[in-house]
């Protein structure tokens, strides 16, 4: 199977594609002014997609801060697999998921893609808020490099205790901190039954 690879400012904003062959063509699923499709009063803010950029099955929303937290942990919580979470920080405009064994593809390390797999296997004990089962491992800014750089070690200060958040605590912190963020838009794609990371990019 052939994969291509576009690389720009972006971070690790990478077009990739299973067929060279494939016409590439950008699109946005959400749009600044749009109404929240949940209540329609209030401008969409956050545009969950769980589709993860067409590659699988879902219905993308757009929803305001008042409607989020439902609605992520309506998502979220049908999630099967185990992921780990960058904060979203700065001026980044997605949270774009990247599966375990697609990382290298999206010129991961082999050290972070090393680290995150140990990660991962440490989760599904007490979520550190609730007691639930946890599925997420939260990664606070501090532990990345804010750059985001490519082909560079990107996962820093993993040494330290690390957050482990069920479903809805996990949803629930991300509502949180896209409404502290405040950006007009913000795209969040939705962990699928593999494991995998969820990793700011688009600024």
């Amino acid at each position: 199977m052939s994969r291509r690879i576009e690389a720009d400012d972006d971070g690790l904003n990478i077009i990739s594609e299973d067929d060279e062959d494939v016409e590439y063509e950008s699109y946005d699923l959400f749009a600044e002014g749009q109404r929240c499709d949940v209540c329609a009063r209030e401008d969409g803010r956050i545009g969950i997609d769980p589709t993860c950029r067409s590659m699988y099955e879902g219905d993308p929303v757009l929803v305001c801060y008042g409607c989020a937290p439902d609605e992520l942990q309506r998502h979220y919580g049908a999630v099967e697999g185990v992921a780990v979470i960058i904060e979203p920080f700065g001026k980044y405009t997605a949270h774009y998921y990247y599966r375990l064994d697609e990382m290298p593809a999206y010129q991961f390390v082999r050290e972070d893609i090393e680290a995150i797999s140990w990660l991962m296997l440490s989760l599904g004990d007490e979520c550190s808020r609730c007691g639930e089962q946890s599925r997420f491992a939260w990664l606070t800014r501090e532990m990345v490099d804010p750059r985001l750089p490519e082909g560079e070690p990107v996962f820093r200060n993993l040494d330290r205790e690390i957050e482990h958040l069920c479903a809805g605590c996990g949803a629930a912190e991300l509502a949180n901190a896209y409404k502290a963020m405040d950006a007009p838009l913000i795209t969040v794609e939705v962990p699928r039954s593999a494991m995998g990371i969820l990793m700011p990019t688009g600024e």
